[in-house]
C-alpha cells in the first residue's frame, strides 16, 4: 500500500507483519516533536530551577552570613551586657562599702559628739548654740584646762581610800580630854600604814613630830593662793621640808601617834589662816566642780579663780617662749 509502512516482528515463533498508516506515521511524528520539545522545556525548567536553586543558596548564604554577624552581634551584646552587669554589680558594692563609710562615719561623728557632750556634761561646760564639733570641742578642752588647773593647785578629793569618817569638822567632845573643843578638821578612818595622799600640788612646810599640838607626826603643805592642808597623827612621813609635792603623790602614812585614841587620818584644810571643812572639798571632784562654790562660802572664789586664770596665762606663756 502507498501510504501505509510494512513492520515484521520476528520471534522465535516466527515472524509477523503489522502495517502502520500514514496516521499513524504523523502520530508518531508528532510524538516526537512532543518529547524533543518536552526534553527541551525539561532542559530549559532544570536550567531554571538550578538557575533558582543557586539565586536561593545565594540568599542562603547571605542568610547564614546575616544570621552568623546577628549571633556575633548578639554575642558581643551579651558581653556588653554581661559587662554592664559586672559593673552594675561593682558599683553596688561601692555604694555599699560607701554606704557602710559613711554609717562607720556617722556612727564616730555621733560617738564623737556623745563624747563631748560628756565632757562638756564633766565640765558642767554649756556651749554656744550652733557651734560646730571641733570648735565645742575645743572650747570644752579650754574650760577643762582651767579646771584641771584649778584643781592640781587648790586641795580636793580624798587623802586617803575612803573608810568612813570618825569625827567630824566642827564642834564635839574630845575622845581622850572629854572636854567640848572645836574640831578643825576631820578624823578618817583608816588601818596602821595606809599611804596618804598629797590633795593639790605645793612644797612641804612642815614633815616633824610636833609635841605641842598633839598632832605627832605632822605634815603640814603649802599649797597656791593661800591654800594649807595638815595630817597629823602619822606613823611615817616620807617626804622633806621644801620637798616639792604632786597632787595625788604619796607623802606619808596613817598612824597613832600624838594625843590619839586609834589609827586614823586627822585631815585639815585651811585659807589664808581660816579652818575651812574639809569634806567640802574632799567631794569637789571634775564631775561636780560648781559643789565648792556653793558649799564654802568663806573663799573668795571669783576673785581667786581670776588669780588662778591670770597665773595659768602667765605659765603658759612662758611654756610658749620656751618652745619658741
Amino acid at each position: 500500500m502507498k501510504n501505509s509502512i510494512l513492520v515484521t516482528i520476528t520471534t522465535i515463533k516466527g515472524s509477523r507483519q503489522y502495517t502502520i498508516t500514514q496516521l499513524i506515521k504523523k502520530f508518531l511524528i508528532g510524538i516526537f516533536i512532543f518529547a524533543i520539545i518536552l526534553m527541551i522545556s525539561t532542559f530549559l525548567f532544570i536550567r531554571y530551577l538550578n538557575s533558582v536553586i543557586e539565586t536561593k543558596n545565594m540568599e542562603l548564604k547571605k542568610s547564614q552570613s546575616d544570621m552568623k554577624n546577628l549571633i556575633k552581634q548578639k554575642e558581643n551584646l551579651n558581653n556588653k551586657v554581661f559587662s554592664l552587669e559586672n559593673n552594675i554589680v561593682l558599683l553596688e558594692k561601692n555604694i555599699s562599702l560607701l554606704e557602710d563609710t559613711i554609717s562607720k562615719k556617722e556612727k564616730i561623728l555621733s560617738e564623737v559628739n556623745d563624747r563631748i557632750e560628756d565632757i562638756e556634761r564633766i565640765i558642767q561646760f554649756t556651749p554656744p548654740k550652733d557651734v560646730e564639733i571641733n570648735k565645742r570641742l575645743d572650747l570644752a578642752k579650754m574650760d577643762l584646762v582651767d579646771k584641771q588647773f584649778i584643781l592640781r593647785n587648790i586641795p580636793n578629793g580624798y587623802p586617803v581610800v575612803f573608810k568612813g569618817i570618825s569625827s567630824p569638822f566642827g564642834w564635839r567632845k574630845h575622845p581622850i580630854m572629854h572636854k567640848k573643843e572645836f574640831h578643825t578638821g576631820i578624823d578618817l578612818r583608816a588601818k596602821m600604814d595606809t599611804p596618804v595622799r598629797a590633795t593639790a600640788d605645793g612644797i612641804v612646810n612642815f614633815a616633824k613630830f610636833h609635841k605641842r599640838s598633839g598632832y605627832g607626826r605632822l605634815l603640814i603643805i603649802d599649797h597656791n593662793f593661800g591654800f594649807k592642808t595638815l595630817f597629823g597623827h602619822l606613823h611615817k612621813i616620807v617626804v622633806r621640808q621644801g620637798d616639792f609635792v604632786k597632787k595625788g603623790q604619796i607623802v606619808a602614812y596613817t598612824g597613832n601617834s600624838g594625843l590619839s585614841s586609834g589609827p586614823h587620818l586627822h585631815y585639815e584644810v585651811r585659807y589664808i589662816g581660816v579652818v575651812l571643812n574639809p569634806l567640802n572639798f574632799m567631794k569637789w571632784n571634775l564631775k561636780n566642780y560648781n559643789y565648792i562654790f556653793k558649799k564654802e562660802s568663806k573663799v573668795k572664789w571669783q576673785s581667786l579663780i581670776k588669780a588662778v586664770k591670770w597665773q595659768e596665762k602667765l605659765i603658759q606663756q612662758q611654756l610658749s617662749h620656751k618652745g619658741q
